[in-house]
């Protein structure tokens, strides 16, 4: 099975055996955009040249693949026109552009609705809040668009000629009903949106097929069948092996979320936490942070050209910080927010800073903050979905056992890491053998666990409440741009 797994930063390949085998894998890397404030977009051929190298350079002759599998980052928009041909480049989930619009379905009084009819919140992460913004500063383009796509739906266009969405993916777009696992009229009604500019909603075990031409170049049965698959985060969960009820994960790389798998969803009646759909028997549930590694490169190319953009030589660097950094504390909400405060106006802060606060000092900081803004998602999930024992932490973070420990010591808890595979794509190649109904075992992956230092633990407590206080005190106040 080859598992493509699309996501922020990179696109990764996997090729694993029914055995368990990782045979080969793969990645490569692309940019983000970011030509004006709220702005982040990516190239959608970019990306696809990506899966295509990935593909061809495969080492798995077209006998022995029995298929491929893919995943991919949720909350990206792009349009095609009737031609086919991109009119959009793709707009990425940390994209805040359509701020106002959000604002203005929450103040409506439809907030709520909608987010009970189609598990995501209101945020400008969401694609339902970008195609309003499309339609009222871009109108051309919103009329000229033949379909509004995902990138996974736009690659495997370009693969199979097929326009089609997973329900997995579907259900992050704040447009999708989750009883009746279509399109909302309500939702469409409210963008007044024709429900044929959307693709068709499929389940996440469909199979498409290659198109002759894609076929002859990837040297490729024309019978080797595509999964569709579904959503990097709930495919993250199922290559965690974190399904029972008393798991919960901890995914941090480029963002992060918290999140936890239930045979139904919980409507949250502060309308925070998301129900995504993994299958047809499995809703993923949690909160996200824009807050990740991506403060990492913020912080060198705006703080440190001497920091690391690498997660693990950035900890180690940050090491010559003590715990806690003397006081000097930081809100990491430089993209905005989306869990638990789902603030697109929230701001980065750094508070506390006294003479001695040398540059480390504020590195330091920036991952101690991010890790108090996990471990407040991880409350506000569980004080819906109740207390889970299991702590499973995947993502860039596993590279580095001192920002694992960092982790750990602020939240408390004892965490199990998993190294080898990808989780994504772990959970894009079970999806895969599922699919094609085959029997098969997972790389095997040997528990690493992780223990808190209760003395480093009890302060970070009570740091972290003042986190939570300066953000609550502080959130109102804005300054004028003009």
């Amino acid at each position: 099975m080859i598992a493509i797994d699309i996501g922020t930063t990179s696109a990764k390949c996997f090729s694993v055996s029914p055995e368990g085998e990782i045979i080969s894998s793969d990645q490569r890397f692309y940019t983000t955009h970011f030509s004006r404030h709220g702005f982040a977009e990516q190239d959608p051929d970019l990306i696809f040249k990506s899966v295509i190298e990935l593909l061809k350079n495969s080492i798995i002759p077209s006998s022995q693949c029995v298929g491929i599998s893919f995943s991919a980052a949720m909350h990206s928009l792009t349009a095609i026109d009737d031609q086919g041909h991109l009119i959009l480049p793709l707009l990425i989930w940390s994209d805040t552009r359509s701020v106002k619009q959000s604002k203005r379905i929450i103040e409506s009084g439809w907030g709520q609705k909608f987010y009970e009819i189609t598990g995501t919140p209101i945020h400008p992460m969401s694609p339902l809040c970008k195609l309003i913004w499309l339609k009222e500063n871009v109108p051309d383009v919103f009329n000229k668009a033949h379909k509004f796509l995902s990138i996974k739906e736009y690659v495997l266009f370009r693969l199979t000629g097929e326009l089609v969405i997973d329900h997995s993916t579907a259900s992050a777009t704040g447009i999708f009903d989750l009883e009746k696992l279509d399109w909302s009229d309500e939702v469409l009604r409210y963008i007044a949106l024709d429900k044929e500019k959307l693709s068709r909603p499929v389940p996440v075990e469909h199979l498409l097929f290659l198109q002759k031409n894609q076929a002859a170049y990837l040297q490729l049965d024309e019978k080797t069948p595509l999964i569709v698959g579904a959503s990097d985060g709930c495919l993250a969960q199922w290559g965690s092996d974190a399904l029972s009820g008393d798991d919960i994960t901890i995914t941090l790389g480029t963002s992060a979320a918290v999140r936890v798998a239930s045979s139904r969803r919980e409507i949250d009646p502060h309308g925070k936490v998301f129900n995504y759909i993994l299958n047809d028997r499995k809703f993923i549930c949690g909160g996200a942070t824009n807050c990740g590694s991506a403060l990492l490169t913020w912080f060198r190319n705006s703080i440190d050209a001497n920091a690391s953009e690498d997660i693990q030589e950035f900890a180690k660097q940050s090491c010559q910080a003590p715990t806690g950094c003397d006081g000097l504390l930081t809100i990491p909400f430089l993209l905005g927010e989306r869990a638990p405060v789902y603030d697109p106006d929230a701001s980065g802060i750094f508070w506390g800073v006294k003479m001695h606060h040398t540059k480390i000092y504020f590195q330091r900081s920036l991952l101690e903050g991010i890790c108090f803004e996990i471990k407040w998602i991880l409350e506000t999930v569980e004080e819906v979905f109740g207390k889970r024992n299991n702590v499973i932490v995947s993502g860039g973070i596993i590279r580095s056992q001192i920002w694992l420990q960092l982790l750990c010591d602020v939240i408390g808890r004892k965490i199990i890491t998993y190294a080898g595979m990808d989780a994504s794509a772990a959970g894009a190649t079970r999806l895969g053998f599922e699919a094609l109904k085959m029997d098969y075992v997972l790389p095997k992956a040997n528990p690493s666990i992780i223990n808190p230092d209760l003395n480093a633990t009890a302060l970070y407590e009570k740091h972290f409440l003042i986190f939570k206080e300066i953000y609550n005190r502080l959130k109102d106040l804005k300054l004028e741009n003009k």
